[in-house]
C-alpha cells in the first residue's frame, strides 16, 4: 500500500481558479443540483429485482433536464451522487474546521447558501470537491454492482506471479469521470468568466484520479491523502 498526497488547487494543471465576479449578475444554476443530498433518501429510491437503487422520481426539480435524463438511464445512480455529495462536504468540513468560514451547510436546496454567488478561494474548493466526490463514488459504485450501466474495469490488472494470479476487482475510473463531466457539468449555463472558472474547477477534482499509479506531485489548494491499494482503487475516505 502506498500513500500519495495530492493539493486541491495552486499551479499547473490542478490549479484552482478563483472569480472577481460576485452579485446577481454571475449568479446561474451552479451547485443547484448539490441538494439532492438533502432529498435523495430512501424514500426518494427504490429497488429492483438485482437489489439496485433506483429512482422513484427522476424529476427532482433541482436538476436539470439532462440530469435527470442522466440518472434516468444510469438505474442506481443517484444513490452513488447522493453519497459522493456526502463525502465531500465531510471533506470539506474537516479541511475548513479551523477557519472562521468552516463549510457550513443547510437542509435547503441552497445546502452551501450564497457562498456559491461569490468568487472566492471557498467558492473554487466546493466546486472541486463535489466534482470529486461524485467521480469517487460513481466508480466506486461501478464496482460493487450499485449501478446497471457500468462494471468493474478489468483492464486495469498488474502481472501475476508463478503461484498467484491477479485477481478483485478495479474501480472503474474512467467511468466515474466521464459522468461526472456530463452530469456536474450540465448545471452550468453561459459562457461568461464565472461558467469558465467552474468547468475549470470542476475539472480540477476530477484531476485528483488521473495519476493513481503513476503517482506525480500536484501543487494544489486543500491538502488530501490518498491511499493507493493493491487494486487499481480510489483510496477509502476518512470515516
Amino acid at each position: 500500500m502506498r500513500s500519495l498526497a495530492l493539493l486541491l488547487g495552486v499551479k499547473a494543471a490542478c490549479i484552482l481558479l478563483v472569480s472577481s465576479l460576485s452579485g446577481t449578475g454571475a449568479v446561474n444554476n451552479s451547485g443547484r443540483w448539490w441538494g439532492i443530498v438533502n432529498v435523495a433518501s430512501s424514500s426518494n429510491l427504490l429497488s429492483n429485482s438485482k437489489n439496485v437503487q433506483l429512482v422513484l422520481d427522476p424529476s427532482l426539480a433541482l436538476l436539470s433536464r439532462r440530469q435527470r435524463r442522466l440518472i434516468r438511464q444510469n438505474p442506481g445512480i443517484l444513490h452513488a451522487i447522493a453519497a459522493g455529495l456526502h463525502t465531500a462536504i465531510k471533506e470539506c468540513k474537516w479541511q475548513f474546521r479551523n477557519r472562521r468560514w468552516n463549510c457550513p451547510t443547510t437542509h435547503s436546496p441552497a445546502i452551501f447558501g450564497k457562498m456559491v454567488n461569490r468568487g472566492c478561494r471557498e467558492t473554487a474548493f466546493v466546486f472541486a470537491i463535489t466534482s470529486a466526490g461524485v467521480t469517487h463514488a460513481v466508480a466506486r459504485s461501478c464496482s460493487e454492482g450499485a449501478i446497471e450501466s457500468c462494471t468493474c474495469d478489468y483492464r486495469r490488472r498488474g502481472p501475476g506471479g508463478p503461484d498467484w494470479h491477479w485477481g478483485g476487482c478495479s474501480d472503474n475510473v474512467d467511468f466515474g469521470r466521464m459522468f461526472s463531466r456530463e452530469f456536474v457539468d450540465s448545471s452550468e449555463r453561459g459562457r461568461d468568466l464565472r461558467y469558465l472558472i467552474n468547468l475549470h474547477n470542476n475539472e480540477a477534482g476530477r484531476m485528483i484520479s488521473l495519476e493513481l499509479n503513476t503517482p506525480q506531485p500536484c501543487l494544489t489548494y486543500r491538502k488530501m491523502v490518498l491511499m493507493l491499494h493493491d487494486w487499481d482503487q480510489y483510496p477509502p475516505r476518512k470515516t
